[in-house]
């Protein structure tokens, strides 16, 4: 099985290896692109989430019938408030104010990036290029995509589309275990995601503290004013102010940024080599679904295992037919020699579908069993001279084969037949040409063989041709039919 999908690889690698240039090839490219032109830096910054008693008890209350928890079900409030508009405007608010003061510490002066006065403006540089033309592609693509599934596009305010992109640029996740949020936020330069993510922190504390001021006060004046009208318990209400005053004095501590964030130092996105080895990784598996399929949908014979279901162990193997080597055709020899149960000296080879590879084949055929049985004859004539019955000179080792035809070929050992249409008898070894092409083929001339060697392309042929061929060489009286690939 492992050598049947080894096969069907080595058949479709052409198929595995536009796979790979796809997957492969793609991902690193593109992960490469994204790194150079646009590469996006995360900052993250903690911030602190004690709930006082009175939420606790009110979220505890909340869940008691539920399998929630109380502590998520805070943290996701939280979380709610802190992705809202509100406080997505009021960063944008505190970055253009605090941001365009000055040049930052990590960024030169207007001056030096100026450079000399009265110099002429230097042109942008090649990345800057790039990332202007993918910017625009990019705004074009969304415009694009705005019209064809809305009808039309909307182009917004340079301030309302900072507020959208920082709220899609923020990830918030609540530590387990803990009443601690860490804010994430994603941008192209890693000094803007520190600030984003600390202003981000710092505007919703604020906010957060303010709602809870404001609530606080609020109910300590509804409690002032039922004191200063006498309505209930004198003392009990002077505790519930008391208790609000500590809460707003412990609400500076509850709510806090405990880890501000800092630059990063390298992209968060994208990885080259994390992207690239899971590309690798599904390209293995894209492959090998691509292989099954097209070896499960298709009925051509291509592996070894295809041509023993329909040869049985008359199996050949792959035969190179330029300048193939001893032990292949050695290998060949002794494999038909043990299958026909017989010396195989007379019989014929076709190669469907080419004559000229019919030719080749049988001159292949031909040389390996001539050699068999010079080898053969070598041993008989060593074993008669051990017995001493006949003295026998050294065997030569050329041998001379005169085809049909006028012209005259000198096979040496190791060296190929150049191919011919007819048939040869050289040492008792009678090997035909039976054609290959559609118009030269004739399975009449099958008739009286021993054997026939089938030679076929990979991929090539359709299973029931060669079962329809098989039938007929079986019906002329062939017992013995070989299949064999071939190469070159």
């Amino acid at each position: 099985m492992i050598a049947h999908y080894r096969q069907l690889l080595r058949y479709y690698w052409g198929l595995v290896a536009f796979a790979f240039v796809i997957l492969v090839g793609g991902t690193a490219t593109i992960s490469t692109f994204f790194l150079y032109v646009s590469p996006a830096y995360v900052a993250s910054a903690k911030v602190s989430l004690l709930p006082t008693k009175t939420e606790l008890a009110f979220s505890q209350n909340f869940v008691r019938s539920t399998t929630i928890n109380p502590a998520n079900l805070l943290a996701q409030t939280h979380i709610e408030y802190l992705l809202s508009r509100e406080i997505a405007a009021k960063t944008v608010d505190r970055m253009a104010a605090e941001l365009s003061a000055g040049p930052s510490p990590e960024q030169p002066a207007d001056e030096e990036a100026a450079g000399p006065v009265g110099a002429e403006p230097q042109p942008a540089r090649l990345k800057q290029q790039v990332a202007e033309r993918f910017t625009s592609f990019r705004r074009s693509a969304r415009r694009i995509y705005n019209i064809l599934n809305s009808g039309r596009h909307v182009q917004l305010d340079p301030y309302t589309d900072a507020v959208l992109s920082l709220q899609d640029s923020i990830k918030v996740d609540m530590i387990e275990g803990t009443y601690i949020l860490k804010i994430k936020v994603f941008w192209n330069k890693p000094e803007l995601a520190a600030a984003a993510a600390n202003f981000l922190a710092d505007e919703y504390v604020a906010y957060a503290r303010a709602q809870a001021e404001t609530a606080s006060r609020q109910m300590e004046e509804v409690l002032s004013q039922e004191i200063a009208k006498g309505n209930g318990n004198f003392s009990e209400l002077e505790d519930q102010i008391n208790a609000l005053r500590l809460a707003r004095a412990n609400n500076f501590a509850a709510l806090r940024v405990i880890d501000p964030a800092i630059a990063p130092v390298y992209p968060a996105f994208p990885r080259v080599i994390v992207n690239t080895v899971f590309a690798i990784a599904g390209w293995v598996m894209a492959s090998a679904f691509l292989v099954i399929c097209a070896d499960t949908f298709s009925n051509t014979v291509k592996t070894d295992a295809d041509l023993r279901q329909l040869f049985g162990p008359r199996v050949l193997g792959t035969m190179p037919l330029h300048r193939p080597n001893r032990a292949k055709l050695a290998e060949l020899a002794k494999k038909m020699n043990m299958q026909c149960n017989a010396i195989p000296w007379q019989g014929a080879v076709t190669a469907l579908g080419s004559d000229k590879e019919s030719r080749r084949l049988t001159a292949v055929i031909e040389v390996a069993l001539r050699r068999l049985k010079g080898r053969q004859k070598q041993r008989e004539a060593h074993l008669e001279t051990l017995a001493g019955k006949v003295g026998v000179q050294g065997g030569t080792a050329t041998l001379r084969a005169v085809p049909s035809d006028t012209s005259e070929s000198v096979v040496h050992l190791g060296r190929l037949l150049d191919g011919r249409a007819g048939a040869a008898r050289v040492n008792g070894v009678k090997v035909t040409d039976l054609g290959g092409a559609d118009e030269s083929f004739s399975m009449g001339n099958a008739g009286g063989f021993n054997w026939v060697v089938v030679g076929i392309r990979p991929g090539a042929v359709a299973e029931e041709a060669l079962q329809g061929l098989t039938a007929r060489l079986q019906a002329q009286g062939v017992e013995n039919i070989f299949g064999v690939f071939l190469k070159g």
